[in-house]
């Protein structure tokens, strides 16, 4: 499983990377993450042709998209598309922020925000 982390560089840009899950087998065989901690969970809907223009994340958050076609966009200009069944760990929390836009239908997402000590960073890059 990879998840889209979205942060602020040391020079404010939002930048994007993939992560991948760490997963190991279970006792069951099936591959497993471990437990994370969250402090709760909210849905959200953006309707059709919405534009959220530059902003940042309010809150250290996965961000799992249950509907709609929607991109990100970075400083550079350059788009990210994102559909049903992905995972973005929002934690550009500082510096200038980022675009969204609804491109198809709402776009539905669940959001998780984690606890300040989460540290996505010790996930392998994909």
């Amino acid at each position: 499983m990879i998840v889209t982390r979205i942060y602020a560089a040391p020079d404010g840009k939002a930048c994007i990377e993939r992560r991948e899950v760490p997963m190991a087998p279970d006792a069951s065989g099936r591959a497993t993450s471990p437990d994370f901690a969250a402090l709760r969970l909210f849905f959200r809907d953006t309707p059709p042709a919405h534009v959220h223009q530059k902003h940042r994340a309010p809150q250290r958050q996965f961000i799992f998209v249950t509907s709609g076609i929607g991109e990100i966009e970075l400083a550079d200009g350059t788009r990210h598309r994102f559909a049903p069944g992905d995972v973005l760990f929002a934690e550009d929390t500082t510096g200038e922020g980022h675009v969204t836009r609804t491109l198809e239908g709402t776009r539905g997402f669940a959001h998780v925000p984690v606890p300040a000590g989460f540290d996505i960073t010790r996930w392998p890059l994909a």
